[in-house]
């Protein structure tokens, strides 16, 4: 049975995870990353960054990676299809210090954009989680993570990045997930020769529904569902 001590261990490599290792290492502290996938997961498709993510991704020294290849959305339209009126929201000229705005772009780009900022032996794929204990010697605590294949990480500082049914929260004993009555639907709609579409993010309201498209690029269209219902 191995194991293995680290400073500063973070579980789940999605955005938060890898936003923290790479926050922490612009002030010289490694961490290791602990991911159950086997590579980076790009599940949601895409989201909508505003201009205060912009700025936190200014930051951490990659939003220039994003904002040479996505555009910011000019308008934002949204339309209540119960009584047929639109309101349409502009966003020119609003890009702020750095020039971002509001725009829209694929998870994995950014993911990559984040991860590429990290050395390669940063980020271990295929970490799954078995049990997280605690360890107190001579005045001093740490997390024992036991992974699957039987490695044993002892951290003195452990992050939770991973997700609603987060082992990290159990280890603290947080209060479980509960069903927040909301679903989400999410693709991707790629157009070869192009959508012809405007720059414009469009959304549809109804009752307990959110509907709409993005524009990513001259291919790419985001389009999502929203709906919610009160949990009984």
């Amino acid at each position: 049975m191995e194991m293995v001590e680290e400073d500063v261990v973070i579980i789940g490599a999605g955005i938060a995870g890898l936003a923290t290792a790479v926050a922490l290492r612009r002030l010289g502290i490694k961490a290791l990353v602990l991911e159950k996938s086997d590579g980076l997961r790009a599940t949601g498709a895409a989201l909508t960054l505003s201009p205060n993510a912009w700025l936190a991704l200014d930051a951490l020294g990659v939003s220039h990676k994003l904002t040479s290849v996505y555009a910011p959305a000019k308008r934002v339209f949204v339309t209540n299809l119960g009584t047929g009126a639109t309101q349409e929201l502009s966003y020119a000229g609003k890009s702020g210090r750095i020039g971002s705005g509001l725009r829209s772009v694929h998870r994995q780009s950014l993911l990559e954009a984040l991860a590429d900022e990290l050395p390669d032996d940063t980020i271990q794929f295929s970490s799954k989680i078995a049990a997280i204990d605690s360890q107190t010697l001579n005045g001093s605590s740490a997390a024992i993570i036991n992974l699957g294949d039987s490695t044993i990480i002892k951290a003195k500082v452990l992050i939770g990045c991973d997700g609603v049914h987060s082992m990290v929260a159990q280890w603290l004993g947080l209060s479980e997930s509960i069903n927040s009555g909301r679903s989400s639907v999410r693709g991707l709609a790629v157009f070869p020769h192009g959508h012809g579409l405007n720059q414009d993010i469009r959304q549809f309201v109804g009752v307990g529904f959110r509907a709409g498209f993005i524009p990513l690029n001259d291919r790419d269209v985001y389009w999502f569902l929203n709906r919610y219902s009160p949990p009984k």
